[in-house]
């Protein structure tokens, strides 16, 4: 999810943990904020490329195994500035603002390496954008009024609403699957959530070697095919493509790779891409080589 949203989620975590564990103590705020900020951090190392970014982000900073020392370590750092604090309870706070990061994380599409470094698998729920306006929104109002009014229910209920709108958003993905399970029977489905509403979810399906981009009306159950792609048959300039690092961070984070190859004069243009994102931004993210003797990548 974006900053804003883990900043506003982490806060909540702070206030519920004064009001069910010790009441007002120094730092848990602050800790709670910070420890949801933390996972970020990773694009710092992602600031130099897209490639760089790719390969950092949501990697070891996001790894579940990590979260206890994670913790510590921003309980150790606040505990510092705030010797007053007690130390298990900044711990208990962060732990559970950076338990609450991962778990955000890997509602949406990007991927998440959750079992880093046993594992540098990327794990994906897809049911939620990055940016949710309706969880911006809960937690704004929630927190708000909480604050102004002091009366404890509001802040108590914006956890529960936040999993009643994931539970809401799973349920309208398991339709729009089971819509589009009757079209495609022997079919390979990805759903991927709408920008906006509940309604028109994005797909691809893999099928006989087609894949087929379009959306599904989880209500009415229409189904609308906007694009039909046909892979090409590898070349040996897309082979030596693949052989390029930074291609080979691209094709590790990309869950649905797509090439294609353009003449340009004495040059052969290759583009990677990620089909999760053609129907929604077009060049979200794209790889362009051009081949003569040698092949020079540029990141766009």
């Amino acid at each position: 999810m974006d900053n804003l949203t883990h900043g506003i989620t982490g806060i909540g975590i702070g206030y519920l943990a004064q009001e069910l564990l010790v009441g007002p103590e120094p730092g848990l705020i602050t800790c709670a904020l910070l420890a949801s900020q933390f996972p970020d951090l990773d694009v710092i190392l992602g600031a130099k490329s897209k490639t760089a970014y790719l390969k950092h982000h949501r990697g070891f900073s996001h790894s579940i195994l990590f979260s206890p020392l994670y913790a510590a370590l921003i309980a150790f750092t606040v505990n510092l500035f705030i010797p007053e604090a007690n130390f298990s309870h900044l711990f208990l706070v962060s732990l559970l603002s950076l338990g609450l990061h991962l778990f955000l994380d890997l509602l949406n599409a990007y991927g998440t390496k959750l079992l880093w470094p046993l594992s540098h698998q990327r794990f994906a729920w897809d049911i939620l954008m990055i940016v949710d306006p309706v969880i911006i929104i809960i937690f704004t109002l929630g927190l708000g009024l909480y604050i102004y009014t002091g009366q404890e229910e509001l802040l108590f209920s914006i956890f529960p609403l936040l999993g009643l709108y994931v539970l809401t958003m799973l349920n309208f993905r398991l339709k729009a699957g089971h819509r589009l399970g009757k079209i495609f029977k022997d079919g390979r489905i990805t759903l991927l959530p709408p920008l906006l509403g509940l309604r028109k979810w994005n797909f691809i399906v893999e099928r006989c070697g087609t894949y087929y981009l379009g959306q599904v009306d989880s209500f009415s159950g229409e189904i609308t095919i906007k694009e039909e792609l046909f892979p090409e048959e590898e070349c040996p300039s897309v082979l030596a493509s693949k052989e390029d690092p930074e291609v080979k961070i691209f094709l590790d984070f990309a869950r649905f790779p797509w090439y294609s190859i353009e003449k340009q004069d004495q040059d052969t243009v290759i583009k990677w891409s990620d089909l999760r994102y053609k129907l929604r931004e077009k060049e979200h993210f794209t790889l362009t080589a051009k081949s003569k003797e040698e092949i020079l990548w540029k990141a766009n």
